[in-house]
């Protein structure tokens, strides 16, 4: 009898191991994929660029480069999507392996290496802000894949602001907004649109700064 028991016991437990382990091969969550800003060759120099008028600079002065506010969701690690105009939503395994106002911040001293305000180059993240003579801020309001029923965009809006550091006083302000569709439908595919609209959005930022900053006088 107790033979008899031990088999029935081991013909039920069995069954339930063999199910868990079923169940626990069908929920795995899928693998997490991390993603970076690829920034495109014609800013990869950090080589500062010389004005081409021979003219001043618009700006005497050392600049700093925050690092970006990124609201809300921005903030998060996972990579943002967008359905038609007022659906938001994140990813839970397609996420940044930098946070994207860090990556933000370096495109644009890269960008401004080439688009220069100051006759010395512009630093991403100095030891003291406050060090500089002025401060380059900038705000994330977009930076997402975009779904409009077959169509899948990506979208970049991202406000600038140039503050005077010693009064936090603004110089200078101005957003620029790009969307457009994405090399292909997936996410290589949609990052690699969204850096190259990042780096289109800071340097038509940059262009506008410069034009619209007057030089000083001498």
């Amino acid at each position: 009898m107790r033979k008899l028991r031990r088999l029935r016991l081991t013909l039920t437990v069995l069954p339930l191991i063999a199910a868990a382990g079923c169940s626990l091969f069908v929920h795995r969550p899928p693998a997490r994929e991390l993603y970076r800003i690829v920034l495109p060759a014609a800013i990869e120099t950090d080589t500062v660029a010389p004005r081409a008028d021979g003219g001043a600079y618009p700006l005497a002065g050392t600049l700093a480069i925050s690092q970006y506010v990124a609201p809300g969701i921005y903030g998060d690690p996972g990579i943002v999507f967008r359905i038609d105009d007022t659906r938001y939503g994140a990813y839970p395994n397609r996420e940044w392996a930098v946070p994207v106002a860090e990556q933000l911040g370096v495109l644009t001293e890269r960008v401004l290496a080439r688009t220069p305000l100051t006759a010395e180059r512009a630093v991403f993240d100095p030891p003291s802000q406050r060090a500089q003579t002025y401060i380059w801020r900038g705000t994330i309001r977009e930076f997402e894949e975009v779904d409009r029923g077959s169509q899948v965009l990506a979208a970049v809006r991202l406000d600038a602001r140039i503050v005077r550091a010693s009064d936090d006083s603004i110089l200078w302000s101005g957003t620029a907004h790009i969307e457009r569709a994405a090399r292909a439908p997936s996410m290589p595919g949609i990052v690699q649109t969204l850096s190259d609209l990042a780096a289109e959005a800071v340097t038509e930022l940059a262009t506008r700064a410069r034009a619209e900053l007057r030089p000083p006088r001498p």
